[in-house]
């Protein structure tokens, strides 16, 4: 008795791999494509709150004038609201970061 073995892939079998892989790469395509776009927009929110940060660092080092004012500071919006009373102090608003500064008179 002769024993025949096949060697090799019928082509379905081949076709069926080859939809498998491109699913497989089409998948991973798109998980990649949001993963850039989150990473994306979290590098801008990062880079915003560096600003507002920077900004209040210089309302810290560097008093502003005592009188309720809006300016901009850096490229971000920075508000001011005098406190009555004996010291010159103002809140001063950089984005979401409030604090109380001193300001020269």
């Amino acid at each position: 008795m002769f024993l025949s073995i096949k060697m090799g892939f019928t082509l379905i079998e081949v076709c069926v791999a080859l939809a498998v892989l491109s699913a497989g790469v089409l998948v991973f395509g798109r998980y990649l494509d949001g993963f850039n776009r989150v990473r994306a927009l979290e590098r801008q929110h990062v880079n915003a709150v560096v600003a507002e940060v920077q900004s209040m660092e210089s309302l810290v080092l560097v008093p502003p004038a005592c009188r309720d004012s809006s300016f901009s500071l850096n490229g971000v919006t920075v508000s001011l609201k005098v406190v009555p009373g004996i010291k010159p102090l103002a809140w001063g608003q950089v984005g979401a970061l409030r604090r109380l500064v001193r300001c020269v008179r």
